[in-house]
């Protein structure tokens, strides 16, 4: 085959991966709407918030913490939980505001390089003392608790790690945060239609629990990449550590709604999804042996992301291939390769070939086309289907095509900053 033919069959195999992850999608998404199964209120658990220069702010999740254990000190059937926040590096404004509130904390004297290095830090300084506790809960320093936190939470029998669901504190405003807060409500849906069928759930890096177990095999030790999250997720899965998904409770996300700082974030996520596909891809074959179907779902959700930019290679290949094939028809080539295969047994072997590429080609062309826009409708289907189950609830509003060009926009930025700093985002090294 030539050139143009190999490039068209290596194209058409590239978009049939992710028409068949939007299938399977669609599926899972389109059933009855899923819950967790029946859970068991944790007798003693740790919290934990990894507060890197985040000064007085981190308090806020701190309070918050601090409410709800109290507010379980007093009740009937309780859960202890001790609130602890890790300090990664120097932070003055934060240790004042921690010191007034009265809660406790402590530091690690050089920050980074990832969240991944600072929980490991954590586990070492800890050691036996985790495992007094049930549970260790892992939230980030942007995150804010509802009244009745702890009491809502229950953890079905047998769980080592669970990922709890999040949605955006408060109306989130128009652009790249309000194709987020449908993303996460996507995300909540999808993982917990993926638990009930016993497939992979993926660790989302927010309000996330783990036995001492597994926060030892999981997040303390990822920290190969700037993905500590997707990275523990592999981890946990190749030990065969599944990860639960959690109806509730809710833990309410408060990011920056400043595209500059949003696509600073996502720029380790790009270049930490490069690394992990070179030092996890071991991970992932492990868990394959197990479950072919799970490691794949679980492979796309986490390379074929963010899903803006597969949609759009994916409406461009399905472009590109409609006008080759109507610049080859036009041309004549295809006509007159059928017109000869009138006679191709007849003809030397070299001039069956030459009749047979065009044919291969269009075939080529033709699946292109048809895998993508396939694609592109199941895509629309599931996020139909996911609206069906959420509605339209102030937190998740309406995207409109505005906001989409917005989000495509910060994860451009968010690539080139990873491409055009790779020692910086891909292997783990502190910003400068």
């Amino acid at each position: 085959m030539d050139k143009a033919t190999v490039l068209c069959g290596l194209s058409a195999f590239a978009a049939a991966l992710p028409a068949l992850d939007a299938w399977l999608r669609l599926r899972r998404l389109s059933g009855p709407p899923h819950v967790s199964a029946v859970g068991l209120r944790p007798a003693r658990l740790l919290a934990i918030v990894p507060s890197r220069a985040e000064g007085a702010r981190v308090g806020e999740i701190a309070g918050d913490l601090k409410r709800e254990s109290e507010r379980e000190i007093v009740s009937t059937v309780k859960s202890v939980a001790d609130v602890l926040v890790l300090l990664d590096g120097p932070d003055t404004e934060a240790v004042a505001r921690l010191e007034r509130d009265r809660i406790p904390f402590f530091s690690k004297k050089s920050s980074g390089p990832t969240k991944g290095h600072a929980l490991a830090f954590a586990a070492a300084s800890l050691g036996d003392r985790l495992d007094a506790y049930d549970f260790i809960l892992v939230f980030d320093a942007d995150m804010r608790l509802p009244e009745g936190f702890f009491r809502d939470l229950a953890i079905p029998p047998g769980t080592e790690a669970f990922q709890l669901p999040v949605r955006p504190a408060g109306t989130p405003g128009a652009g790249a945060a309000r194709v987020e807060a449908l993303s996460l409500a996507e995300a909540l849906q999808d993982d917990l239609a993926r638990d009930a069928e016993g497939l992979p759930v993926r660790l989302r890096g927010k309000a996330m629990g783990f036995s001492p177990r597994a926060f030892r095999l999981g997040p303390a030790a990822a920290t190969r990449t700037t993905v500590e999250d997707s990275e523990a997720t592999l981890r946990l899965l190749a030990a065969g550590i599944p990860i639960r998904a959690l109806d509730a409770p809710f833990a309410r996300d408060e990011p920056s709604s400043d595209i500059g700082g949003m696509a600073r974030s996502r720029s380790r996520w790009f270049g930490g999804h490069m690394r992990l596909f070179l030092v996890g891809i071991g991970d992932l074959a492990r868990i394959a042996v197990r479950s072919p179907k799970g490691a794949f779902v679980l492979a796309c959700d986490l390379w074929f992301r963010p899903r803006l930019f597969v949609l759009l290679s994916l409406a461009i290949l399905a472009g590109a291939s409609d006008v080759l094939m109507l610049c080859f028809s036009m041309s004549g080539k295809w006509s007159g390769a059928v017109r000869a295969s009138v006679g191709a047994s007849a003809a030397t072997h070299d001039a069956s070939i030459a009749v047979t590429r065009p044919v291969v080609l269009l075939i080529f062309l033709l699946l292109v086309s048809f895998e993508a826009k396939l694609a592109l409708v199941l895509e629309g289907l599931s996020l139909a289907a996911t609206r069906r189950v959420i509605g339209y609830p102030p937190e998740v509003p309406t995207v409109s095509l505005s906001d989409l060009s917005a989000s495509l926009g910060m994860w451009i930025r968010a690539a080139g900053r990873a491409l055009l700093a790779p020692s910086r985002w891909h292997r783990a090294r502190p910003p400068r």
